[in-house]
Parts: structure tokens; sequence; C-alpha cells
């Protein structure tokens, strides 16, 4: 199942709550809310890793104007079209670092939300009988997906514009994009879960199968983050490859 829109988020939570006897929603609290902004700690280095790269752009643009020999309208096409192709470098280049810088937050978040997920197990296998032998193989992940859908990324999303300056659209987008690639590429071993929750019978046993193969999920999660960061650099990337050849042609033409 995959998620993509506000009404895909509704189908979610309404599976969830039908298939798994569990409001998911309740879990947006407070106290997750402190503890987001507590692991969010991206707004201290976003002057350094996106406004600086912007800044000195914007200075290799005015050194431009003494280091070119320009004449006439080539001082008004320098300074029209550069400034943009310089900005647009800048932002680019700041955003390409932005992304990389935040890695260890989003690792952060990731694992937080499992510590939700191991919440929402534990109450699940306390307080309803709607998970059997049918369903029991796709909990994991229908669950994982619903935290990070329903609670992490609505949380994350209010933090960012509440800490994150002037860009803080932009890094939402990032993040959003991140976490939902995250929730489609994660794997738990449902297979491997269903044998085992059929030979161990009781709560007990349940939420420990339960918890280790949430906590055997982690594992591969890093291979993961490195895949979900990398397509978020690659159209990042392209755009700023053609920029800046479009910058190098410009300025070659122009010297």
């Amino acid at each position: 199942m995959r998620i993509r829109t506000k009404k895909d988020v509704e189908k979610l939570d309404h599976k969830i709550k039908e298939e798994l006897g569990i409001d998911v929603q309740k879990y947006r609290n407070e106290e997750v809310v402190e503890n987001f902004v507590e692991l969010l700690v991206f707004p201290k280095y976003v002057i350094n890793w996106v406004v600086r790269p912007v800044l000195i752009s914007i200075l290799i643009f005015i050194i431009g104007f003494f280091i070119f020999d320009l004449v006439h309208i080539e001082y008004v096409l320098y300074g029209i079209i550069g400034l943009i192709l310089f900005l647009i470098s800048g932002i680019l280049i700041g955003l390409l670092f932005l992304i990389w810088k935040m890695k260890s937050d989003i690792w952060g978040i990731l694992n937080y939300s499992l510590e939700i997920m191991k919440s929402a197990i534990t109450d699940m296998v306390q307080v309803n009988n709607q998970v059997n032998e049918e369903n029991r193989k796709d909990v994991l992940g229908l669950l994982f997906k619903g935290i990070i859908h329903i609670v992490t990324i609505p949380m994350i999303s209010k933090v960012i514009s509440d800490k994150v300056p002037l860009i803080g659209g932009i890094v939402n987008r990032i993040v959003k994009k991140i976490l939902t690639l995250v929730s489609d590429k994660v794997k738990f071993d449902e297979e491997k879960l269903k044998k085992e929750l059929n030979k161990k019978e009781g709560e007990s046993n349940a939420l420990k199968i339960y918890s280790n193969s949430i906590s055997s999920a982690t594992k591969g999660l890093e291979k993961i983050m490195n895949f979900t960061f990398g397509v978020a650099q690659f159209p990042l990337k392209i755009i700023f490859g053609i920029v800046f050849l479009l910058l190098i042609l410009f300025l070659y033409l122009i010297n």
C-alpha cells in the first residue's frame, strides 16, 4: 500500500483501526512533539549549510564584475542572468549539503518512530484479538506505515514549520519524501514472524517476538537510508549539473 495523498493516509488509518484495532492518532501527543523537537538539530546548521553557500555565490558574482571585461549591455546581462545562475547554484549546493547533514536527524526520527511502534504493538497485543493467523504477517509493515504517515510526518512537519527559518517548506518536503521512501522500502521478516507466533502462544511471547522482529528490521535501515538519501539528492544533483554547465557557458560567452 503506497501512501502519496491525504486520502491515502485516511485509508491507511481506517485499515489499521479495522484490521489491528489500534487508533494510531492517539500517539500524536505533546510528549511525542517534544521528543521530535529534541531529535531535530538541523535548524542549528541550516544557516551554515544553506545560507552560507548562497552568500558565497553572491560574493563570487560581485567579484565577477571586477574580473570579467564587461562593456555596455554585458553589465546588464551579467547582472541579471549571472545573478540568477549564481543564486540557483548556491541554493542547490546548500540543499545538497543540508540533505547530507540531515541523515543523522532522520536516523533519530526513525528510531524514535520504531519505539512508538513498540508501544503500539504492546497496546495491540494487550487489548484486542483482531490479529489472527491470516493478517499477522502484515501487522508490522502496516503498523510502521501508520506510525510514519499518521504520527511522524505530521509531527515533524509541525516542528519544521516552527523551527526552520526561510526554507522550512523545502526542508519539510525533503524530509517527507525521505520518510515516505523508507516506509515503502523497509522490510520486516513477516513469514518468519508468522511461524514464530504460531509456535509460541501467549501475550508475553507475542510481545517478545514482535519486539525482536522490529529490532531486527533496524539493521536493514542503514542500507535503506543510503538509498533514500541518494534518491532525494539525485534530482538536485541533475539540476545543479545543468545549472552549473549553463553558468560556465554563460561566463565563457560573456568574458
